[in-house]
């Protein structure tokens, strides 16, 4: 998450050196606007922007659009409070838009994640991610199995939050998911059962995947 004193040329060198297929830039805290510009100046991978403040609606939309005029790759809306009108605002500015649903209670059975699948498809984003929570490790076997019959329809990403879910974190990609999270160290997980981009590549190849 970038702060107003975040130093954005040390922050970007940082996580170069752990070299990411892209970085998801929380934009929780910034007032200062020019910080965004400063972070796609410095860009070696594709940039996603998120805003999960407690601004209101259209100043979390503001902000995002700020974000995609200047150059991020993709905006991630929330499903919930978004619009058709929404994804398009982001997507005439250049970005491409993931619609983002959580459940944080449960996952829900496979039927029910692929109503939600089909209502983000029909608003006309560009990746599609549904996240839920893992009560039980089976949680992982109900997820990764919508992943691996829903992939081929959507650019889909999908996994469970919660410690139970950590398998479905580290596979989704190998069952066809567009991409997954990791973070750059233990102090910057913002989810429980969420690995470090670094036990996320040893997991990888112990499982023979990378």
């Amino acid at each position: 998450m970038i702060e107003e004193d975040t130093d954005i040329a040390a922050m970007m060198e940082k996580v170069s050196i752990k070299k990411p297929d892209l970085l998801e830039v929380r934009l929780d805290k910034i007032r200062n606007r020019r910080m965004l510009k400063e972070v796609v100046d410095k860009k070696s991978y594709p940039l996603i922007a998120t805003d999960k403040s407690n601004r209101g609606l259209s100043s979390k939309h503001e902000m995002l659009g700020f974000a995609a005029g200047v150059g991020f790759d993709l905006i991630d809306l929330d499903f919930a409070t978004s619009d058709e009108a929404a994804v398009k605002q982001m997507q005439s500015k250049g970005a491409e838009v993931i619609l983002s649903f959580h459940d944080y209670s449960e996952t829900p059975a496979e039927d029910q994640l692929g109503k939600i699948l089909e209502a983000e498809k029909r608003l006309g984003c560009d990746v599609c991610k549904i996240v839920t929570t893992a009560l039980r490790p089976g949680d992982n076997l109900m997820i990764l199995g919508f992943i691996r019959n829903e992939s081929a329809s959507a650019r889909l990403v999908s996994f469970a939050m919660g410690s139970h879910g950590m398998p479905s974190r580290i596979l989704s990609p190998w069952f066809g998911a567009e991409f997954t999270f990791a973070s750059l160290s233990d102090k910057s997980k913002t989810a429980e059962g969420q690995p470090t981009i670094d036990e996320l590549r040893s997991a990888w190849q112990i499982l023979g995947l990378q």
